[in-house]
């Protein structure tokens, strides 16, 4: 079983660096002060569903004594297996018809738990008609029903629901926090890795933490783990493929970006990485046109072309075509190449092992 698998927090007292979440959740449990609809915000990796399944024990279990039917329940919501528990991703069940199914759902009593709960994943994708059946039902749910709601782009959530919901915003967590997670597993499982190549990881992840259990698993057959090996897994040796794609990008040239990006994948370099330190440079570059007061209107379509392929990145069957979209739609029309290198610095490979 892979290793975020395996350490899956199974209770609040588990969850890392969600502290001011957690604590919320335990006072409405402790005081029966329970709400129907919930909204986790937050970028992936955080805990958002781990929470919702927490939660999801404490309501499903609410004045059930401890005993054989409580031990039943909080077993099949970690299994996966309990009826009266509904996971729904709405990045593949996101239409009208599939919100329908749920509703009607809804109207039977649990049949084992003192509630049903449903989670719903990826919240933002549900479609405008999903989201106006869902409204009707958070707005006179049965007593039974309650929904938890995951996202990773709270924007995209109609302020009808936001406003029927109680919103927690999950935080990236903290680089400290993820090394000493890290360093518990790696005694756990028996795993020698230098202190040192735990906090490379913890900064490369961004805040999240399944990010960096998962680069932990990649590497956990090796005699030893150490920076050298982290740098090769996430391709910070990689630099001067970005750089290669940077400069492309700013001379417009499509041909020589294409033979960049192959090269990029050749080399290994995990494209969602690279992605992420192109965000970053523009980020930076952003906030310094910012500070200079000049125009910032090509930063934010760069950062809305990336931001997306980052998203499509994951469900994609070739991840690689992503990019090479992503990064074309960047190159420059003609008589756009001024603005092109403005938001790509020039030393674009020397920013990118700053970051690191």
């Amino acid at each position: 079983m892979a290793l975020y698998r395996t350490y899956r927090p199974l209770a609040f007292v588990d969850v890392v660096g969600q502290d001011h979440i957690v604590t919320t959740l335990e006072q409405a449990v402790m005081q029966d002060k329970l709400s129907h609809a919930y909204l986790f915000a937050g970028s992936r990796g955080t805990g958002k569903t781990s929470v919702a399944r927490i939660l999801a024990k404490h309501i499903m279990t609410h004045g059930i004594p401890d005993g054989p039917l409580k031990q039943q329940i909080i077993k099949g919501i970690e299994e996966g297996s309990l009826v009266d528990l509904l996971e729904i991703d709405a990045a593949s069940n996101r239409s009208i018809d599939d919100v329908r199914d749920l509703i009607e759902k809804i109207q039977f009593s649990p049949v084992v738990a003192a509630a049903k709960v449903y989670i719903i994943d990826e919240a933002h994708m549900l479609t405008k008609d999903a989201f106006n059946a869902l409204l009707k039902t958070l707005e006179e749910p049965p007593e039974y029903a309650h929904f938890i709601l995951a996202t990773t782009e709270l924007h995209k959530i109609p302020s009808t629901i936001q406003s029927r919901c109680q919103t927690f915003p999950f935080r990236p967590i903290e680089e400290e926090d993820i090394v000493r997670r890290l360093q518990y597993i790696a005694d756990q499982e028996h795993i020698t890795v230098d202190r040192e190549a735990l906090r490379l990881v913890a900064r490369h992840v961004e805040g999240g933490l399944r990010d960096a259990i998962s680069l932990l698993d990649q590497m956990r057959s090796l005699p030893k783990i150490t920076v050298q090996d982290v740098e090769q897994r996430i391709g910070v040796s990689g630099h001067e493929h970005i750089e290669r794609v940077v400069d492309a990008i700013q001379r417009n040239d499509p041909p020589a970006l294409l033979d960049a990006v192959q090269a990029l994948e050749e080399a290994g370099v995990p494209l969602d990485l690279f992605l992420r330190s192109l965000l970053t440079l523009i980020r930076s570059e952003l906030h310094h046109a910012i500070a200079e007061k000049k125009p910032i209107t090509e930063h934010m379509h760069a950062l809305d072309i990336l931001l997306e392929a980052v998203r499509d990145l994951r469900l994609a069957p070739v991840p690689g075509l992503v990019v090479e979209a992503a990064l074309l739609a960047l190159c420059a029309p003609a008589g756009k190449e001024r603005g092109r290198a403005e938001i790509l610095p020039a030393k674009a490979a020397e920013k990118v092992e700053k970051k690191k």
